[in-house]
């Protein structure tokens, strides 16, 4: 609200005296307050006074809010960064109108924008703006304690300038980075992380600003913009904390940091995987999150149907051969080469593992981390592994010829060898094998199964939304509408405070399980088409990835808009 209008209307209705309006005005513009929570925290005028008479003078209601807790339907109107960014509350809702909370009944402009943004015709009602934080903090959570060290720090930050592009010494980098608030916001943004159920960080500096990104459910998610100043401070922050060469910034460098963290009263311990790039404007970081509290190693809740699962668990159990995971980074493959690893560990079983990086430490496990620069690469540590007498060997990813010549030998050799492979579907992941330079034959010998897997995200369960396809959107995947009889399939809602406005809560595996049958084997031999084996293979119970996703869009588990995203035809 306009402050100079305010306070000539206040002392025209003789609430408050000159020289109260000049302190409230200069103590508004010190703090950066509205001029209306001032006049309250001055004592100048009640709360209750000063609200009465702004309803009379522009017409609206006061916003009452009953103790009991508000309708969930009435609190979704508003998303939680809406109402944050505009500094209101969803108060009453009459078909579509939608009574919003405010400090400022007179800004046409906030009325238009939530307008645009909701949906709704708009009306306001007027409260303070201590009430209106309570009121978000309750609804819609606390601010993350990155925005809070962001906010903190707004006074100093002055973006606006241009800056001029210049070398800055590491001295100087140190001491930015030692700087209180960098130290409070780079600890601060750690801690959201985690809290927030990202997997990764993203820090990209640009010429004129900084952008920070959360992956959260395979999706990234802006933050709120930290001050330019703080570029290299952030980054020569990160680099302390994973001990890393802060004087080096031409090359990209690897390190972790590990985060204690008290909840509910224990403690756990976080690991950050930390990557740093030089880019243009500065260097790009990007930290994975490697949080084993929130690893679901029960092969059971990963997604797989029924018969799926019967399969990998066969596998899995044979003494010997080789079983492939396969799917693009971001897959799951790990979480899921993991669970099978987690069965199998006993105290009767030797189990050998090479990974880059090793991402979780599991006692009982003898995990060898890759080295490539000294010469201990996948092939080399399988060498030594076959030395080892081991039972069953993980390699974390078959990348070339030699790697997957010994990974055969060892399965034909007695050894149940787990593995990795970039392919689009399970059926072409023999092609890759015999473009590798191994022998039909041995591809067909060596084989047990091979598992295409992707992610899709789960709808909301607190927003989501029944709905009926229509029969065009049946058929985009192959469906038709007597599939859908006795089915409640939904699609994305509003979003809400369990999602964080984006309609879908946490991820769910979708799998395509070949097992190598003698049928198959005998194709591999012949050199079949890999159009046949995927058929025969159908044939004999395989669900390919676009079936998978199609069962969970049945089930209400995902959308069909997820279904076209994360999987091909066929």
């Amino acid at each position: 609200m306009d402050s100079a209008k305010l306070v000539n209307m206040l002392l025209k209705y003789k609430a408050i005296k000159p020289e109260q309006a000049k302190k409230a005005l200069e103590v508004s513009r010190q703090n950066g307050k509205d001029v209306i929570q001032s006049l309250v925290d001055l004592g100048f005028i009640s709360e209750e006074r000063l609200l009465r008479i702004i309803s009379q003078a522009f017409h609206v209601q006061i916003a009452e809010f009953p103790e009991e807790d508000l309708p969930e339907q009435l609190i979704k109107t508003i998303p939680p960064d809406i109402a944050r960014k505009y500094n209101v509350f969803p108060y009453k809702k009459k078909g579509r109108l939608l009574i919003v909370a405010t400090t400022d009944p007179t800004n046409m402009e906030l009325i238009d924008n939530l307008a645009f943004l909701t949906g709704y015709r708009i009306g306001v009602a007027i409260t303070t703006e201590k009430k209106l934080k309570q009121l978000i903090n309750k609804y819609y959570g606390e601010e993350s304690k990155a925005a809070e060290a962001l906010k903190e720090a707004e006074q100093e930050a002055n973006e606006a300038e241009v800056v001029e592009e210049k070398e800055e010494s590491i001295e100087s980098e140190l001491e930015v980075a030692k700087d209180a608030p960098v130290v409070k916001y780079v600890n601060a943004l750690l801690v959201d992380a985690v809290r927030s159920g990202a997997s990764d960080i993203h820090i990209e500096p640009f010429e004129k600003f900084i952008r920070v990104r959360f992956r959260i459910d395979g999706t990234l998610h802006e933050l709120p913009r930290p001050p330019l100043r703080w570029k290299h401070g952030i980054i020569a922050r990160i680099k302390i904390l994973s001990k890393l060469d802060i004087a080096e910034r031409r090359l990209p460098q690897d390190g972790h940091i590990k985060l204690r963290l008290k909840e509910g009263g224990k403690e756990k311990v976080i690991d950050f995987r930390v990557s740093t790039l030089p880019v243009k404007h500065g260097e790009k970081a990007v930290l994975r999150i490697l949080d084993k509290s929130n690893l679901t190693l029960d092969l059971q809740k990963l997604g797989f149907e029924k018969e799926a699962l019967e399969k990998f668990m066969y596998a899995i159990s044979r003494p010997y051969g080789i079983v492939l995971v396969t799917g693009p980074t971001g897959s799951g493959k790990t979480t899921t080469l993991y669970s099978a690893l987690s069965i199998l560990n006993k105290p009767d079983v030797n189990i050998m593992t090479a990974e880059d990086p090793v991402e979780y430490d599991f006692p009982g496990l003898n995990q060898v981390q890759i080295r490539e620069e000294i010469g201990l690469t996948f092939a080399a540590a399988l060498r030594s592994f076959l030395r080892q007498d081991p039972d069953i060997i993980m390699v974390g990813e078959i990348r070339d010829e030699e790697t997957a010549s010994i990974a055969v030998k060892a399965a034909l050799t007695g050894h149940l060898v787990l593995s990795t492979l970039h392919t689009n579907d399970a059926p072409s992941t023999i092609t890759r094998l015999i473009d590798m330079g191994i022998p039909p034959y041995l591809v067909a010998d060596s084989l047990v199964l091979i598992q295409a897997q992707r992610l899709v995200r789960k709808l909301c369960p607190k927003c989501k939304k029944p709905y009926k396809p229509s029969e065009k959107e049946l058929k985009s995947i192959g469906l038709d509408p007597k599939d859908l009889e006795g089915k409640k399939v939904y699609k994305k809602g509003d979003g809400c405070d369990v999602c964080r406005g984006s309609g879908y809560k946490g991820r769910e595996g979708i799998y395509e399980v070949m097992l190598i049958t003698p049928e198959i084997r005998e194709m591999i031999l012949e050199r079949r088409p890999i159009s046949e084996i995927r058929e025969k293979a159908r044939e004999q119970g395989m669900l390919t990835l676009r079936e998978a996703a199609i069962l969970k869009f049945l089930k209400g588990i995902t959308s069909l808009e997820e279904v076209i995203a994360r999987t091909m035809e066929g």
